[in-house]
């Protein structure tokens, strides 16, 4: 198909970035609709003028935020399913009794709103016998008494403090708790004061995101990688560029080499293919951000839970230049309705951090923070730490042994810690897709990557042949019940696949 694009040299926002804004315009303006074929790729570059990098990179933006698709051997087509459908749409301004808002401001400064959120809930929650979607806890091992006689208390002894504003930047005592525990447990080395509390790590990242926003010229990610690093930095306008990875974490080969980038990487269990990245490619990591002068998020999701060997000192801890900002979360570890994480950021980006936060919330809720700090300077979170590690590794080596049963010759990617496995099967199988069917189908839920919560860009060959499996919610029981009923399908899948 063919269209009008413009690129102007004059415009501040990178080329990609004009390309895929003009696109994204037409598809919300019904001037390219849900079905109709995309413009190609060879056109374009002929077209404008333009690398052909910077066409790949616009077009896997369009597909990564699910305004396009991309179908084997026929070609690119608008999606059906478009992300702003469901807002105002086109670029124009909302209306107010019949008068447009702001009808002084220029047209040309009026963008789509372009958000996008990730999937954090399971499609499939109370539908199947058994759900193995990816990071959920067990609420059973929640500790209740503990949590609720420390809560009794603060608000008896020290409930006047709910009738004031804290500070922003989180309570110092919790500050200080995060500090002594990361510090052995990470080997990241802590000022409280360049901690500031958030309400879980993806209002860290937004934090984060905003922060430097006016500063980065592009987000880098893993590829596959969680859904809510790109959806949240790409609606603060970063151009986002996915980077894939091996056996030992992400190819730092393939980092582009522009200045002041933001990086993103879940080295300690990267999340969804659970590998660890490797000592080597951290140190390569660190100094590819000093060298471009830039920041690396290092999220760190579930670095709680680590099942053999010393766990890799975290990129934070081995940070000489002042190029990484450490998420944390108390989602994974305790529970994820407290809504409580951090951000341990470089001594010159805490102060603006801590000043964001002030502006967006004015911190989070006292009463949580207070109890954390209690149950974490008494001994109880490193109690409920050891409690829980030991019953998830149970549940960790039931899945993992039925797999490497059920699908031998295969891998079962993950085993060394985090809360997931990310087993890649042998092709006599068939394609991941078809085995995540036939399990909803009998009950079971399990999910590839594109449909388990993660980001993954078309093409990437972790899509055919890899299954997530989120075990720790699930009692040890209904994994061994689950794994059973999924041996058989297994069974039977390689059965139809080698006699034909």
């Amino acid at each position: 198909m063919q269209v009008v694009l413009a690129v102007d040299p004059s415009d501040p926002r990178t080329v990609q970035r004009q390309l895929f804004d003009q696109i994204r315009d037409m598809i919300l303006d019904n001037r390219l609709r849900s079905g109709d074929h995309g413009p190609g790729s060879r056109a374009l570059r002929e077209q404008r003028g333009v690398s052909r990098n910077t066409v790949i990179l616009a077009y896997e933006q369009l597909l990564s935020e699910g305004y396009i698709e991309s179908r084997p051997n026929v070609g690119t087509f608008v999606s059906p399913n478009l992300p702003e459908r469901v807002m105002t749409a086109g670029g124009h301004a909302a209306e107010i009794g019949g008068q447009r808002a702001n009808d002084n401001y220029d047209d040309a400064h009026v963008q789509p709103c372009g958000v996008r959120a990730q999937t954090v809930i399971s499609p499939n929650r109370g539908r199947l016998d058994f759900d193995f979607w990816v990071g959920r806890t067990d609420a059973a091992t929640f500790p209740a008494n503990e949590w609720r006689r420390i809560l009794e208390a603060k608000v008896r002894y020290g409930g006047a403090r709910l009738a004031e504003y804290q500070d922003p930047q989180g309570l110092p005592e919790l500050r200080q708790a995060i500090a002594d525990h990361i510090g052995p447990a990470r080997g990241v080395s802590a000022d409280p004061e360049h901690i500031v509390v958030v309400n879980g790590s993806q209002d860290g990242l937004s934090g984060v995101a905003r922060l430097l926003g006016g500063s980065g010229t592009a987000f880098l990610h893993e590829d596959p990688r969680y859904q809510g690093s790109p959806f949240l930095v790409g609606s603060v306008g970063f151009p986002m560029m996915p980077v894939r990875g091996d056996n030992v974490g992400i190819d730092i080969g393939r980092l582009a080499q522009t200045r002041r980038t933001l990086l993103f990487v879940t080295p300690f269990h990267q999340y969804p293919l659970g590998v660890t990245l490797s000592l080597e490619r951290r140190l390569r990591l660190l100094e590819w951000a000093a060298q471009t002068d830039s920041y690396i998020i290092e999220d760190d999701y579930d670095g709680d839970f680590r099942y053999e060997g010393t766990p890799l000192t975290a990129l934070r801890g081995l940070d000489r230049c002042g190029r990484v900002l450490y998420l944390g979360t108390f989602s994974k570890s305790l529970a994820a309705g407290l809504r409580l994480g951090f951000v341990v950021a470089p001594p010159q980006l805490a102060r603006g951090l801590r000043e964001w936060k002030a502006l967006v919330s004015n911190g989070a809720p006292w009463l949580e923070q207070a109890a954390m700090a209690e149950f974490m300077n008494g001994g109880g979170f490193m109690r409920h730490l050891r409690r829980i590690r030991a019953v998830y590794k149970t549940r960790r080596d039931i899945v993992a042994g039925a797999l490497t049963q059920s699908f031998a010759g295969g891998e079962v990617k993950g085993q060394r810690g985090g809360m997931h496995l990310a087993p890649r099967v042998p092709g006599r199988f068939g394609p991941a897709t078809a085995i995540e069917e036939d399990a909803a189908s009998h009950g079971i839920g399990v999910y590839t990557p594109g449909h388990g919560g993660a980001f993954i860009t078309p093409g990437n060959p972790r899509a055919r042949d890899t299954l997530l499996f989120g075990y720790a919610a699930l009692p040890d029981k209904s994994i061994r019940a689950a794994m059973a009923r999924l041996a058989a399908i297994a069974a039977k899948r390689e059965r139809i696949t080698v006699n034909g």
